[in-house]
């Protein structure tokens, strides 16, 4: 609005620069990571993976080559984890209520509703690509070790795996376009790139119950399980009950009492 003709752009954002040995990268204090190198090495996927997932993109963030190996042995999970599926066409998302008596394929299901709304704002309206890998990650993580741990069984537990796994593929498409393809065809896909962007039933969505954390001027003091939707009264006498607060709160006046409703609990004392 400070100019008489259309602007081209809604907002500016700026990146940050990245670091090496303390200083900004140039050619002319020779600390320049070439990135052909890391492509033969590694694969374009982990060098365009490493490179978003270092920070805040506005930020600016020193370079680590054990970075680059960790993003490389994230897609070697995720490769592991589809190869170990059955061949098949792409699984159905699991009908709301069909896993009731299976806590474990609920929890990958349910894990992988809330990585389709989390990486979608954390691309669209934070601009935060770290946050968004590491939230697939998360979810290739718990399918990986329910898979370990020979949590899965049953035909519907196979598929709510495969579903998990190939929401796993389709949200880090934007980040790893190439490996990522591959995989949606070894899940029995075509074309990653004309599939619409997975959308969270909102069934999986609805909680039973959340996890509070509980703060004593700021500082982490313990967690506590309550029931969702609850007031925030009672969300406060269930923190204040916890041992560990009460030991911190002990002896002093709490001056405030903060309740961030669904996510925390922090109780200001003097």
């Amino acid at each position: 609005g400070l100019l008489g003709v259309r602007e081209p752009f809604a907002r500016l954002f700026t990146q940050g620069m990245i670091h090496r040995d303390g200083a900004k990268m140039s050619k002319s204090k020779g600390n320049v990571v070439a990135p052909d190198e890391i492509v033969d090495r590694y694969g374009a996927d982990t060098l365009r993976l490493y490179v978003l997932f270092m920070g805040p993109a506005a930020d600016d963030i020193e370079w680590s080559d054990r970075g680059v190996e960790g993003q490389r042995r994230f897609i070697d999970r995720l490769w592991r984890l589809v190869g170990g599926l059955e061949e098949g066409p792409p699984a159905e998302r699991p009908a709301p209520g069909t896993l009731d008596d299976d806590p474990v394929a609920l929890a990958l299901v349910r894990k992988a509703e809330a990585t389709i709304v989390k990486v979608g704002e954390d691309i669209g309206e934070r601009f935060s690509f770290h946050t968004a890998i590491s939230a697939v990650q998360e979810l290739v993580n718990l399918a990986t070790k329910a898979v370990a741990e020979e949590a899965l069984a049953g035909e519907r537990a196979e598929a709510a795996l495969r579903y998990a796994a190939q929401t796993a593929v389709s949200l880090l498409f934007p980040f790893a376009p190439h490996v990522t393809s591959e995989l949606w065809e070894a899940l029995g896909g075509e074309d990653l790139w004309r599939h619409p962007w997975p959308v969270a039933d909102p069934a999986y969505l609805r909680r039973d119950s959340v996890t509070i954390v509980v703060q004593v001027n700021g500082r982490l003091r313990d967690r506590v399980e309550v029931a969702a939707g609850s007031d925030d009264a009672e969300v406060l006498a269930l923190a204040r009950a916890l041992p560990k607060v009460a030991a911190a709160v002990d002896g002093r006046e709490v001056v405030r009492e903060i309740v961030v409703p669904g996510r925390l609990v922090n109780l200001v004392v003097r």
